[in-house]
């Protein structure tokens, strides 16, 4: 059990009778001497009474209270029953709203930042509690999202350190997470952070249906994992896995026990609501900062610690009102601006939700000064480039004890080490290089003679334009470097370019504003007319009626293999139907004809289906993930509303058009450092060669 760094703090969660409620709701007295600021609010209106209006009046009441002359009106819209998308819109236009918060479900945020997003400036704030690692890789550079709660990227960190630092042995651990944008950050991150913290992932499992846990348990029990962190669709399946792990753990004779924990939406009530409350489930959840005194003042006054989101609403409403004022008397006209202004991270002490605090900060702007702001959530910390995700969330370590859920912990991420960064390139150092032999086996390869590439976009749809636009990128790079048509061969299911959804008709390109990838393109196949069984064929067989163009590579030939698309543990996707598993892989590489061949893997668990193909000589792999990670998106293009490419193509290209003469090993180190999220692999160096003198000159024509 933990050592108790606060005293226990019994948590009374206590459902009160949903209240209807009118559209507006005016907190304070009708004065015409106050100013109103009204701040839209979509969050779920069953929840309103019982959760959220506690914290938005207390915000309205200090506010008041501050005598600053303003007064707070809450207008209310229904996250449960209206159209996302259209309620975003309407209120990008409304002049008299002049902030949102919202929403509940990280789905529902992302629609409605879309629809915010469509205005081109003057773009209302939206105020988040939402943790999917989505919002800001998508909206982290537009200057309007204002996450008040890091991403789930440090809640899974936090996780897998708690339960390492508890249970000393643990060596393998296993996810069982929700299939949805919820649980898709923990399956994104899990297995690279379970690696940088020295332990195995042995397992990652995501269900649907509550039906499908007892499949998905035994899968994970299976594996032999030591430890297991749940991230669970609804709090309904909380009691059914916990059971299980329970009845594993004292009846199926398992030599070391399976530590458990679960993620912030076990932190509910709900879960004590049976005729006999279950003791010890435990789990973490975001909280407001221990210092802040916000969760003592509201236990105190509500009788029961606040949910989860109750301290960043509070926050969402006390940086309104301070940066309407900073707004007022600094003539700025963008609100965004005012609040950037506001969060510049120098706030040293905290405290500041409080009426007292909150009037300090109203003379000082009006002296002229800007304010270091705190809040319920702590010092406010954004980073100064960004902004979009505040830098340091505090995590409740709780526990279920005689029918209470009770706090003994509290924990944030170490600020001298991992980060969850606002935006796409994510901020870890990672420790765990590969280990590459240099030297490989010695391998009499015959005379080079000619080089072929072979690129392949295995995807297809608007959604996967990242696939082809990489490929495409990398078609360029060879025509560049003197290849022609004869010598590539392009497979990829040309849909994007003239795709209805693309407002640059004729167009693909992996850069915002960057140049057009689609122009010369000689395309030699369409993805959607072609079976992994014919492209075994196109690799490895003669020309013919059915494949007229097929690699024309010898034993005296070096090829160049790019693959992207989507990736599974059961093998790389080939389109939505078929997989390219490692046995298929395995048998097409021996049966290709060249000398060398080079396979660069962009998909996610691409390391799965490379680490089959070892002991194939003249052959090296490189992956952009080992057989556990997701490999991850990069440059969001907001007009297009779809990712431009991935952070591993582009550090492979970044590396190339610096140096096209680099090394291998110097290509692959490059790849692993810039590639954050997962852990970029070579395999079968020790058939290939010495990583440390073999260079990507033997891929250019000569």
């Amino acid at each position: 059990m933990k050592k108790l760094i606060n005293s226990l703090v019994v948590v009374l969660l206590c459902m009160g009778t949903l209240l209807s409620c009118e559209e507006t709701q005016t907190i304070v007295e009708e004065t015409t001497e106050l100013k109103e600021v009204r701040i839209a609010v979509v969050l779920p209106a069953k929840d309103r009474e019982p959760i959220w209006n506690n914290a938005l009046n207390w915000a309205a009441e200090n506010i008041r209270k501050a005598n600053i002359g303003v007064k707070v009106v809450y207008e209310w819209v229904d996250e449960a029953s209206v159209n996302i998308t259209e309620a975003g819109v309407s209120l990008s236009e409304r002049e008299d709203i002049r902030s949102i918060i919202g929403c509940n479900v990280s789905d529902n945020t992302q629609k409605l930042a879309f629809a915010l997003a469509r205005k081109k400036e003057n773009i209302k704030p939206l105020f988040t509690f939402s943790t999917s690692q989505e919002l800001p890789r998508i909206f982290g550079h537009r200057g309007f999202l204002w996450g008040l709660c890091e991403t789930d990227i440090s809640q899974s960190e936090i996780m897998l350190s708690c339960l390492s630092n508890e249970n000393p042995g643990i060596k393998k651990v296993a996810l069982l997470a929700s299939d949805d944008i919820y649980g898709q950050t923990f399956v994104d991150w899990f297995a690279f952070q379970a690696v940088e913290l020295d332990m195995e992932p042995v397992s990652i499992v995501t269900y649907k249906n509550t039906h499908e846990l007892d499949a998905c348990l035994k899968q994970i029990t299976d594996s032999g994992a030591d430890a297991l962190v749940c991230v669970p669709a609804a709090v309904e399946d909380v009691i059914p896995v916990y059971d299980y792990i329970n009845h594993w753990n004292y009846n199926a004779d398992a030599e070391n026990p399976i530590a458990l924990m679960f993620s912030d939406k076990a932190y509910n009530k709900a879960i004590l609501s049976g005729v006999q409350p279950v003791d010890f489930i435990s789990g973490l959840a975001p909280t407001s900062h221990p210092n802040s005194g916000f969760n003592v003042s509201y236990e105190a006054r509500f009788g029961r610690l606040p949910y989860n989101g109750e301290a960043e609403v509070y926050d969402a409403v006390l940086i309104t009102i301070l940066a309407t004022l900073w707004a007022e008397q600094n003539n700025e006209m963008d609100l965004n601006q005012a609040i950037a202004a506001l969060l510049n991270g120098t706030a040293t002490s905290q405290g500041g939700w409080t009426a007292g605090m909150i009037s300090n900060f109203y003379q000082e702007i009006m002296a002229g000064g800007t304010p270091a702001l705190s809040g319920a959530t702590g010092t406010l910390d954004f980073n100064s480039e960004y902004y979009t995700t505040i830098r340091s969330t505090s995590y409740a370590y709780w526990i279920t004890y005689k029918g209470k859920m009770v706090i003994i912990d509290y924990y944030s991420r170490n600020s001298g080490g991992h980060s969850s960064s606002p935006v796409a390139a994510w901020e870890w150092r990672k420790q765990h290089l590969q280990d590459v032999d240099g030297t490989g086996n010695a391998i009499n390869y015959p005379e080079w003679k000619d080089n072929y590439a072979v690129l392949v976009a295995a995807s297809e749809g608007w959604k996967n334009y990242r696939h082809q636009a990489d490929v495409l990128g990398v078609y360029h790079y060879l025509k560049g470097k003197g290849y022609d048509d004869d010598h590539i061969l392009l497979i990829m299911a040309d849909d994007i370019a003239r795709n209805e959804r693309n407002p640059l008709q004729g167009v693909v390109r992996r850069e915002v504003s960057g140049s057009n990838l689609y122009e010369g393109v000689q395309i030699d196949y369409k993805l959607g007319d072609l079976t992994l069984d014919d492209l075994r064929h196109i690799l490895t067989g003669e020309p013919s009626d059915a494949y007229p163009v097929t690699l024309r590579s010898s034993a005296n030939d070096n090829v160049l293999l790019f693959w992207s698309g989507h990736g599974t543990q059961l093998g790389w996707k080939w389109k939505d139907t078929e997989y390219l598993d490692a046995d298929f892989a395995r048998s097409m590489f021996s049966d290709m004809q060249y000398r060398k061949m080079f396979a660069i893997i962009e998909t996610c668990y691409s390391g799965g289906v490379a680490q089959g193909c070892a002991g194939i000589p003249g052959l090296l792999l490189m992956t952009a993930a080992n057989p556990y990670e997701t490999s991850k998106a990069d440059a969001f293009d907001n007009e297009l509303q779809v990712y431009l490419s991935n952070t591993f193509t582009s550090s492979i290209l970044s590396q190339l058009e610096r140096n096209p003469q680099s090394v291998i090993y110097d290509l692959y180190l490059q790849a692993f450092d810039k590639t954050n999220g997962s852990h970029v692999m070579v395999y079968n160096p020790e058939y290939y060669g010495n990583l440390y003198l073999n260079n990507m000159s033997e891929y250019y024509p000569k």
